[in-house]
């Protein structure tokens, strides 16, 4: 990735894993995405990445998660996952494999 991505994150709901959230967040821009990140970025344009989380009244979370790379953009949501890292990556996956096609 030649260009640092943006990286905006909705998490109110989750003030003591706002640290951790963003090392994930970092772990999958930088593993699973490097590569496809790169063969979608145009000079002069941004990457961005912006996650909203919300947590449901059963305690579970509700997590969506933009990816913006030139002129595109992929989206996947998830709910009802109690282990906050394995949606983070579940989502990066999902975000991934749309880029792959």
């Amino acid at each position: 990735m030649t260009t640092t991505p943006e990286i905006i994150v909705h998490a109110a709901d989750y003030p003591v894993e706002a640290e951790s959230i963003r090392i994930i967040i970092d772990k999958n821009l930088a593993g699973k995405l490097d590569s496809y990140i790169k063969k979608h970025e145009q000079p002069n344009s941004p990457v961005r990445v912006e996650l909203t989380l919300r947590r449901e009244k059963d305690g579970q979370a509700q997590w969506k998660l933009i990816l913006s790379v030139g002129n595109k953009s992929y989206r996947s949501e998830r709910e009802n996952f109690d282990n906050l890292a394995d949606l983070i990556n579940h989502l990066f996956t999902h975000i991934k494999d749309q880029m792959a096609k």
